[in-house]
């Protein structure tokens, strides 16, 4: 099957689906069309929406899934329920599913564990804290620490942390203090929201303080589980589905109401009238190594009722009382946004799928904070736990830490049918001497590149017949030559030129930037 792919402007956000074309291509995205080139410069681009898909033909943008590295680092923990709130979740080291991966500063000691090359860890004594010979460090609580570049030394770390609902500042991770409280409005305030790991983050592009909070949107079950939702003082006799906000502030002593940006909706699991499927812990990332891209890797949590799950759940403890299960299997799913507030889920297939029953991430997997690039790798951490569900005070759980592996640049990639598919992006501008791909052609794989004017005609010498088939290609950085060996594109530099690409036989295309040849 093949198709043609036209988009309609961004802010009608339609597509053609027309075939294996459109399977799962998503929206483009802050296009220029009609108007100005989109100015790429000399940065890298990688496909997480529709932005540099002006034209296709059999093409569609796949998610990719990280290989599972095996490893095991317990990291045991201790839930502690705060008498008078038995869900007042705060930042210390008793808590046993919040965790962030920090690179080593020089500066930054709030550490749990650390780790030379971020495969094996081992607990962060004193001594290991000031001979600093660590190149990451593991910190556990419900907030996530962020480097704020607008604060004074003796406040440069930061956590936001919606439960409790304040602003915490230190100068080396150890001593926090409380700066702000009451930051978040009321109404979204917990029971509204709040609890779980949420981000936040200076946005210099804003320059604005960015969060991103787990949101309860309530929705009215039907007659016939009315009495269920009745019985707990949380719901308020509604269900809640758990759902990603975002929220920005200028100063950090209050922030605006949330906007909700991920939401489980009717493509989901729905059981006999209520929706049963969560998205949250939004461990939202700014992607360093590409030009306008965020990405995301929520929790995705399937809560059990009894109305159509039919084991005895009857064991599994609420926590407060005769109140509703908070019990079931959660992964990690995948999102990207160029703004982070359209965000795209693609196919919404898991990013990081449970383990093989017996195994320890076979119930409930939970994203680490932070994102390791470690050569042409990405490392992505996370914790399997052997269950997910509302335990007493004092529970223990043996929790594993371990690792999934993306290659740079990798966490989705265009593809294409079998016998060849292509595509053109819109009008770009670009600096540089070569254009650089992230590709992976294997064995059968032909990729080749067109260089166009604004109008779609190819330009002498750039086009796709002189364009020197790229083949037994896997690297993160191979330039593109035409006529037998002609790397250098310096004399189109500042002009509006299309790229178009041809993909043949399973070849992948990751990314692609215009920068200086290194041969």
């Amino acid at each position: 099957m093949s198709g043609t792919v036209t988009f309609s402007p961004p802010d009608l956000l339609q597509k053609a689906l027309l075939g294996f074309a459109m399977a799962c291509l998503p929206a483009i995205s802050q296009i220029a069309r009609g108007g100005e080139p989109v100015d790429i410069a000399d940065r890298n681009q990688i496909f997480i929406d529709g932005r540099y898909i002006e034209k296709g033909k059999s093409v569609r943008i796949v998610v990719q899934r990280p290989r599972k590295t095996g490893e095991r680092n317990l990291v045991s923990g201790i839930y502690r329920a705060v008498p008078e709130h038995p869900l007042e979740l705060r930042d210390g080291p008793d808590l046993w599913v919040y965790a962030q991966i920090l690179e080593n500063d020089g500066t930054f000691r709030g550490f749990g564990f650390v780790s030379e090359d971020g495969i094996k860890w081992q607990v962060a004594t004193e001594a290991l804290l000031e001979a600093g010979n660590f190149a990451y460090g593991l910190r556990t609580g419900s907030g996530t620490v962020f480097t704020d570049p607008r604060a004074p030394a003796s406040q440069r770390y930061k956590i936001v942390s919606g439960l409790p609902d304040e602003v915490l500042a230190s100068a080396d991770g150890r001593e926090w203090q409380v700066i702000h409280k009451g930051v978040f409005p009321g109404e979204f305030s917990f029971p509204r929201g709040m609890d779980s790991q949420n981000v936040a983050f200076y946005e210099e592009s804003l320059d604005k303080y960015v969060a991103f909070v787990r949101v309860n949107k309530w929705v009215k079950p039907p007659p016939r589980h009315e009495a269920y939702f009745a019985k707990s003082l949380f719901h308020q006799g509604h269900n809640h589905l758990r759902c990603v906000g975002r929220l920005t502030s200028d100063d950090l002593r209050r922030f605006e109401d949330p906007q909700i940006v991920l939401a489980p909706d009717e493509q989901d699991p729905t059981m006999d009238g209520v929706p049963v499927a969560d998205f949250y812990m939004p461990q939202v990332l700014r992607y360093p190594h590409a030009q306008d891209a965020y990405v995301m890797f929520p929790n995705r949590y399937l809560h059990y009722q009894d109305w159509f799950i039919a084991d005895d759940l009857s064991g599994f403890h609420t926590g407060r009382g005769t109140d509703v299960l908070n019990v079931g299997p959660i992964d990690i799913g995948f999102a990207a946004s160029r703004d982070g507030i359209q965000w795209e889920q693609f196919d919404r297939e898991p990013l990081i799928p449970l383990g093989l029953t017996g195994e320890f991430d076979d119930r409930g997997l939970y994203p680490v904070r932070g994102l390791v690039v470690h050569g042409d790798e990405m490392w992505l951490y996370y914790l399997g736990a052997p269950e997910h569900y509302l335990p007493e005070d004092g529970h223990e759980f043996r929790i594993v830490m371990s690792r999934v592996v993306f290659r740079r640049d990798g966490f989705t990639a265009v593809e294409a049918e079998y016998s060849g598919g292509e595509f053109t992006t819109p009008v770009l501008r670009f600096s540089g001497n070569a254009l650089n791909l992230n590709i992976e052609t294997s064995a059968l794989g032909l990729a080749r590149v067109e260089i166009q004017d604004d109008t779609g005609k190819p330009i002498p010498g750039f086009s796709l017949d002189e364009c020197d088939r790229i083949h037994t290609a896997n690297s993160v950085n191979r330039i593109v030559k035409w006529r037998k060996g002609t790397t250098d594109i310096s004399s189109l530099a500042g002009q509006p030129v299309r790229f178009r690409f041809e993909l043949k036989f399973g070849a992948k295309l990751y990314a692609f930037r215009t920068a200086a040849s290194s041969g």
